[in-house]
C-alpha cells in the first residue's frame, strides 16, 4: 500500500516564516522492485549466459510525489523518481557528458494543475511517450532489449546522445524542459514540450521540441507525436514521429506501434513495428504476444526481429509472478562499429539468440 504523510497547517504553522493557515499536502512514496533470472543463448562466440537481471516487465523505480491544493481548482505539485539497480543494491543510471548518476533519473518536476491543463518544469519524459508506451506490445516490459524502448523512444545513449537537451545521454528524458499537458475532453488531449540546452548565443543548440495527441474512449486509444532534437552546435537535426493503436475486445487486448526517427546529415532512418495482444486466460493469468521488426534505412540497410511470449500470474493486487521466452534475429552477424538493432539480446558475433526469464515484479 502507498505510504501517505498528511501536512497540516497546524505542521505549517511550527515555521515562524509560514503563514497562520494552509492548504494540506499529500506526499506520496511508491516504487517498483523487479528481478528474474534470465537465460541467454546466443550462437556466436560468446557463448550462453545466466545471469539476474533488474526491471523485467518493469524497470525497478521508487518516487516520491505529491501536491498541495491551492483552492480554485489549482494545485502544486511535484515528482522525483529514480532508478533502483536492485540486483546489486545500486541506484540511478549514470548519463550526460561527462558521465554522472543522478538520484532523481528519471523525473524531477514541479508544476501547477488547473482546469485549463497542467505545466510541469525540469527533467522529464519526452511527450513520444504518450503513444509509444500507451500501446506497447510489451507495456515497455523487457526495457533493456525493447526496440520501443531504445529505438521509438530514443532510449539509447550510444544512438542519440548528441541531440537534444539531455547533456549527451538518452533522448528519452529531457533536462531543463517545460512541457504542458491539456485537460481531456470527450477523450481528446494533447501536450507540448520544449527542452532548452542552455547554450549561449543560440537557443536551438541542444534542443527539443515536440508535441503528442491522445484520443481514449477507455476501449479504444490512439496516439501519434513528433519531436525535433538539435545537436550542442545546431548543425544537425534529429526528428521522430511515434503513433500507437489499441482496442479492447472482450477477450483479448490488441495493440500495435510505429515509429521512425531520421538524422538529417547522414539520412539515417530506423523505424519500429511493433504487433501484440493481452489475453486474459484466467482471473489472474495474462497471456502476452509481441512481435517487432526493427530496420534501418538510408546510410545502410539493417534489420532485425523479435518474438516475445509472457505468462504473468496474479499473486495479489501488488505482486506479480512472470515467465517468458523470446526469440530475436538480425540480418547478418553483430559487429562492434554497428548499431546493434537488437541491442542487449542478440550478442555481438552472434546472428540470432533465445531468451528464458522468470522473475517476480513487487509493487508498493
Amino acid at each position: 500500500m502507498k505510504k501517505h504523510i498528511i501536512a497540516t497547517a497546524a505542521l505549517c504553522a511550527c515555521v515562524s516564516a509560514a503563514p497562520t493557515a494552509s492548504a494540506q499536502s499529500a506526499i506520496t512514496l511508491y516504487g517498483i522492485i523487479d528481478a528474474g533470472l534470465t537465460r541467454l543463448t546466443n550462437d556466436g562466440p560468446q557463448g550462453d549466459q545466466t545471469k539476474v537481471d533488474t526491471g523485467q516487465m518493469q524497470v525497478s523505480r521508487w518516487g516520491i510525489k505529491g501536491q498541495e491544493d491551492l483552492g480554485g481548482g489549482m494545485k502544486a505539485r511535484f515528482g522525483l523518481e529514480g532508478t533502483l539497480l536492485n540486483d546489486t543494491g545500486g541506484a540511478g543510471v549514470p548519463f550526460g557528458t561527462p558521465s554522472s548518476t543522478s538520484l532523481f533519473d528519471r523525473e524531477a518536476t514541479v508544476g501547477i494543475v488547473t482546469n485549463y491543463g497542467a505545466i510541469d518544469i525540469g527533467r522529464q519524459n519526452i511527450v513520444g511517450i504518450m503513444s509509444v508506451g500507451m500501446a506497447d506490445p510489451l507495456g515497455l516490459g523487457f526495457a533493456s532489449s525493447s526496440p520501443n524502448v531504445l529505438f521509438s523512444a530514443m532510449n539509447n545513449a550510444a544512438v542519440y546522445a548528441p541531440y537534444g537537451a539531455n547533456n549527451g545521454g538518452t533522448a528519452l528524458r529531457q533536462n531543463n524542459s517545460i512541457k504542458y499537458t491539456s485537460p481531456v475532453f470527450k477523450g481528446l488531449s494533447f501536450a507540448l514540450m520544449r527542452a532548452f540546452g542552455e547554450q549561449a548565443g543560440n537557443a536551438q543548440k541542444s534542443s527539443y521540441q515536440g508535441g503528442a495527441l491522445l484520443y481514449n474512449t477507455g476501449k479504444l486509444a490512439v496516439a501519434g507525436a513528433y519531436a525535433r532534437m538539435k545537436n550542442i552546435t545546431d548543425t544537425d537535426l534529429l526528428t521522430s514521429h511515434a503513433y500507437g493503436i489499441k482496442y479492447a475486445f472482450p477477450g483479448v487486448t490488441l495493440k500495435s506501434t510505429y515509429s521512425w526517427n531520421e538524422l538529417r546529415s547522414t539520412g539515417r532512418k530506423i523505424a519500429v513495428l511493433g504487433v501484440g495482444a493481452d489475453v486474459p486466460v484466467a482471473p489472474a493469468f495474462l497471456v502476452t504476444a509481441a512481435a517487432y521488426q526493427v530496420k534501418r534505412s538510408g546510410d545502410l540497410k539493417d534489420d532485425a526481429q523479435q518474438f516475445i511470449l509472457i505468462g504473468r500470474y496474479l499473486m495479489s493486487k501488488r505482486t506479480t509472478g512472470y515467465v517468458s521466452v523470446g526469440h530475436a534475429a538480425t540480418d547478418s552477424i553483430v559487429k562492434t562499429d554497428q548499431i546493434n538493432l537488437a541491442q542487449n539480446f542478440v550478442a555481438v558475433g552472434s546472428d540470432s539468440a533465445n531468451r528464458f526469464t522468470m522473475g517476480i515484479m513487487h509493487m508498493f
